[in-house]
């Protein structure tokens, strides 16, 4: 925006822009209205006149646009089903009686052809009634004499800008005249810089931009603001948003709410629309999490619906999850009624449903298709939109969705989904992306977009891995004396060493669940609940999210915690609970039914969760809500899980929701808290699988490290800038450190922009770290720059003051709330192998294979090498042994980076570690040896299993490792097809699965090869 606009500048720049696309303009005090009335009269009645020829000449047309008045004026229910009753009258749903009694459809608006309506945009509109203050509307919108669009403008220099404009047109002209937004569509606010519209009596976090998806992303300052306004306020998008896009949830059980499509979402739903209409029969939405892909099958759906084209057709919204689509079904009950929207509660419902030929809206789970048939409903016309599409979606017949697509042939599919697949197990964009479509997705909202729109915000991951020391020998030499006290065999040592040698047993440890506990603790009331945001913890199991549950209300109830609630004022007592899956089933763990809750307890806890005063402050969860549920007001996640890929990707976006608190505070940025040390894990999870797509994420999460090693550095650019002022010390923030830093300023050219320029850079960081202990010692001087910073801005040009008041706001707040604290934690580097006598034997003969001369004073009985040493030598025999760029090397240089990422911890994990190890050595030692002959390749499920099989087999095997492994995988892929409770059921009936094929070929399902096979089964068949 041009450098010292005025609000009555931006008006005619906004009438300027708008006159192009078909408004004419009248000034507000010359429209043929008066300011007590609502509607233009005459341009109303002459609009039903021309719109209706035929039939109007029927009709005391005047009767008509009185009735209509009266509807605009009545505003007793609430604004929302006002404005919903207007609408829809405006969408021509509405009947009038004629003079021979006769009710007919009469249509006040032509919302297919614009330019057949008249088009007026006003400035300055006066609205008023006796008692009342005056109000005057900036900027309103009619067609046909009906006030749809009503916007509002604040100076670029105008305190909190757009945000001010939008709450006086929620809180003063709203709800002073409500009235006269009965006919409104939407509404629009706009300092100049930035604007967003949204509907009357939305929250400001609810209030969007408007831009193209096909636009420039790096699209700013005057040309954005005309762009929006020529996308937005063009009489097609106007109409459109009237005729098709804004919808409400009005059918009871809640507070009336209406919904206006963002932007992207608005475009797939056409895009879908589109396709449906051209005969084609599938297209993948692909838009970053947290950016509304439920709500856009709503509005797809209701698309679909209204065309007459697409001859009454089923729309199914498939979700995994029942919940996903429940939050919306109030919509299409309020549009359609309750006969046209269905919920089948069991399979049979659902079969029933579609065999009956019925119409509408079904909303069901891809777990009802299970046992459907084949060809249950033959027609073309069958839309399915599916959430979640990368979840429970395969192209193999025998899962659950290759028996959904079995039972309706002919349905078109429309996967919607924030991180599509590519592996052996599904390929989202080969089974809902169309070939024609570039890259096989049909629409794309990226993560930059989104977080340049404000429609999600930035996660920031924040390491606290927590270490632990183990006194090898003295463990061993315990349980040894404990195992002869009971008179245990070598079996029974062997069976209780690998049961509780695991990684679980170090979780479960009590002192670590405390340090972690704690330190959850501490980090929650030092930040995020200042900020009234709430938390959710992800545990290993279900067990340890009890465990974890009970620990931090013990420390919420100590003297520590009451202190910061006692400072705060918000709760006497702030509370955690669990959220697990708990089956009714008679083989359940007794101790896990008390935390069963029901459909109805479940949906209630939520609720509290979402609520900001509630004192339920952390949902504890292990498998559950970490995918699908919607909770703005969470702000930090504690993450003490190992995760990968998608569900890694979807658990960590759970903060990144855009959230305005009731005192105002702005939710900038989301928070995980990573206890496992998953850096690198992440950056691989938010990479975009497209090849046009490659990179980190788009900036979507960003490692407090990297902010924190940035602010030191800007810190000491203004340190640097300043090292000759006489006598600064920074500590000291006082009138004579600034004037004596304003002098300096002064009389060096040029250095006062540098100063300020670093200055926005560091209070733009602060306000992502400020809880960081690494920055407490800046915390004095950065105050003493905001301070100087300020005296510069005030002795600023008045256009200079217009830029930077735009980025004051934030900076000076996060001053005030300055808050630093310390939190303990202990930060791991790598682990040292710790090795009993087997693991030195297997290293030692790793060591041989992997180097051609082993030194005499290696010292490996002594002193192990690492991890990353060892894997250090294996890729170096690997460049010496094999030809690089090879498949061979290719497939191993692979299997060395998996192993790479490996965690370890404990002994067990330390052997598991060289074991893999030793055999990639094998294998690069037998491709030196044998170039001809083929590597299998870790993604070759069948081949893996083959190879692990044979590795271990016991003497007197008497079927091919190659038959066995093709009968397990088929076994696996067949059980992970079921419908299952949670995830720990799935994994049990994949381990039983497995054994059961072992016993059938007289192997014992314990010991070797059965570990190795169940390990890899669990790693890479996508069991989480």
């Amino acid at each position: 925006m041009a450098k010292g606009i005025r609000e009555r500048e931006l008006q005619n720049l906004m009438i300027q822009w708008s006159l192009p696309m078909g408004w004419g303009f009248t000034a507000g005090r010359s429209l043929l209205r008066e300011t007590t009335q609502t509607v233009v009269a005459g341009e109303l009645r002459d609009a039903i006149v021309r719109l209706n020829p035929g039939i109007v000449d029927g009709f005391d047309v005047d009767a008509v646009v009185e009735e209509i008045i009266g509807t605009v004026n009545a505003v007793e229910g609430g604004l929302v089903r006002a404005n919903e009753q207007v609408l829809r009258l405006l969408r021509g749903h509405k009947e009038f009686r004629d003079a021979d009694g006769v009710w007919r459809a009469l249509r006040v608006i032509d919302v297919e052809h614009p330019a057949a309506n008249t088009l007026i945009v006003s400035d300055e509109v006066t609205i008023t009634v006796p008692g009342k203050t005056p109000r005057r509307l900036d900027l309103v919108y009619w067609v046909n004499g009906l006030p749809l669009v009503v916007v509002e403008v604040k100076s670029p220099t105008a305190k909190s800008g757009w945000a001010k404009a939008a709450r006086e047109i929620n809180d003063v002209y709203a709800t002073e005249y409500p009235w006269f937004f009965t006919p409104n569509v939407f509404a629009v606010a706009s300092d100049g810089l930035k604007l967003r519209f949204g509907a009357v009596g939305a929250p400001l976090n609810l209030w969007q931009p408007f831009r193209s998806t096909a636009d420039d992303e790096s699209l700013s300052g005057q040309a954005d603001m005309q762009r929006s306004v020529e996308l937005l306020l063009n009489p097609a998008t106007v109409l459109d948003m009237l005729a098709n896009f804004a919808l409400f949830d009005t059918a009871g059980g809640g507070v009336d709410k209406k919904y206006l499509p963002r932007y992207p979402q608005r475009e797939a739903a056409h895009l879908i629309h589109q396709r449906v209409l051209a005969g084609g029969q599938k297209g993948l939405i692909w838009h970053h999490q947290g950016s509304g892909k439920t709500l856009l099958m709503v509005f797809a759906a209701s698309l679909l619906l209204a065309d007459t084209h697409t001859d009454s057709p089923t729309i199914i919204l498939l979700s995994d999850r029942t919940d996903l689509v429940r939050q919306t079904s109030g919509v299409f009950t309020s549009a359609m009624g309750d006969a046209y929207f269905h919920q089948p509660k069991t399979s049979q419902d659902l079969r029933s449903l579609l065999a009956s030929d019925v119409r509408g809206v079904i909303s069901t789970t891809v777990h009802k298709f299970a046992e459907a048939g084949k060809s249950l409903s033959k027609r073309d016309n069958i839309i399915v939109l599916v959430d979640e599409a990368h979840r429970t979606q395969s192209a193999k017949s025998e899962s659950l969705a290759g028996q959904m697509r079995a039972a309706i042939p002919q349905a078109k599919f429309f996967g919607m989904t924030g991180t599509p697949l590519r592996n052996l197990a599904t390929d989202t964009f080969a089974l809902f992306g169309d070939e024609a479509d570039p890259g096989r997705v049909l629409h794309r909202y990226s993560v930059s977009r989104s977080l340049r729109d404000e429609a999600t915000v930035p996660v920031m991951l924040d390491p606290h891995p927590v270490s632990f020391e183990m006194n090898d020998q003295k463990l061993q030499a315990e349980f040894d004396q404990f195992a002869d006290d009971f008179d245990l065999d070598d079996p029974d040592r062997e069976a209780l060493s690998r049961k509780f040698g695991r990684l679980t047993s170090v979780f479960a440890n009590p002192d670590r669940i405390h340090t972690v506990c704690q330190d959850i603790v501490d980090h929650y009331l030092t930040g995020a609940y200042r900020n009234g945001l709430k938390a959710q913890v992800v545990a290993y199991n279900r067990e340890l999210a009890v465990a974890y549950t009970d620990k931090i209300n013990e420390l919420l109830a100590g003297f520590e915690a009451s202190q910061v609630l006692a400072e705060v004022g918000k709760h006497d007592r702030i509370t955690a609970e669990v959220n697990i899956s708990v089956s009714d089933s008679k083989d359940e763990d007794p101790a896990m039914r008390p935390y069963r809750l029901s459909e109805a307890e479940e949906e209630g806890q939520k609720r509290r969760f979402l609520t900001p005063d509630d004192p339920l402050c952390f949902l504890v969860v292990t498998a559950k809500l970490m995918t699908g549920f919607d909770a703005p007001n969470e702000g930090v996640l504690y993450l003490d899980k190992p995760l990968k890929a998608h569900t890694l990707f979807q658990t960590i976006t759970r903060p990144n929701r855009t959230w305005v608190s009731p005192t105002g505070f702005v939710k900038t940025s989301g928070v995980v808290v990573d206890y496992i040390g998953l850096a690198e894990e992440v950056q691989r999870a938010v990479v975009d699988p497209t090849p046009e797509g490659s990179g980190k994420g788009g900036g979507f999460v960003t490692d407090v490290s990297e902010l924190v090693a940035e602010f030191r550095t800007t810190f000491a650019r203004i340190e640097d800038l300043l090292a000759d002022v006489d006598d600064l010390d920074l500590t000291v923030h006082g009138y004579e450190s600034v004037r004596a830093i304003n002098v300096f300023l002064d009389a060096k050219p040029g250095s006062a922009e540098v100063f300020s320029r670093d200055y926005r850079l560091l209070a733009r960081l602060y306000s992502l770290i400020s809880t960081d202990k690494r920055i407490a010692k800046y915390r004095d001087g950065f105050g003493l720059f905001g301070s100087v910073y300020t005296t510069l801005f005030k002795r600023s040009s008045d256009e200079e003051r217009k830029e930077r008041l735009a980025e004051l706001g934030p900076m000076v707040l996060e001053i005030i709330n300055a808050h630093v604290h310390s939190f303990a934690v202990v930060a791991s580097q790598e682990e040292p192998l710790v090795l009993d006598a087997q693991g030195i034997a297997i290293l030692k003969e790793l060591m041989a294979l992997v180097r051609s001369k082993p030194g005499k004073d290696d010292g490996e009985d002594e002193k192990p090498p690492s991890a990353a040493e060892i894997l250090d030598r294996i890729k170096a025999a690997l460049d010496k042994g094999v030809e690089p760029g090879s498949a061979k090397y290719t497939a191993l240089a692979e299997r060395i980076r998996l192993l790479r990422d490996r965690i370890i911890q404990t002994a067990q994990d330390a052997l598991d570690f060289l074991s893999e190890a030793l055999r990639i050595a094998r294998a690069i030692v037998n491709a030196g040896k044998h170039p001809e002959e083929a590597v299998v390749l870790d993604d070759d499920h069948v081949g893996v299993l083959s190879r692990i099989i044979h590795d271990h087999a016991p003497a007197g095997l008497t079927i091919t490792e190659r038959n066995l492994a093709e009968e397990i995988d088929q076994v696996v892929t067949r059980t992970l097809a079921q419908s299952w409770d949670n995830a720990d059921a799935r994994n049990r009936g994949v381990r039983r699965a497995t054994a059961a094929v072992f016993r059938r070929y007289m192997l014992k399902p314990v010991g070797e090869p059965y570990d190795s096979t169940v390990a890899y089964i669990e790693a890479h068949y996508l069991v989480d």
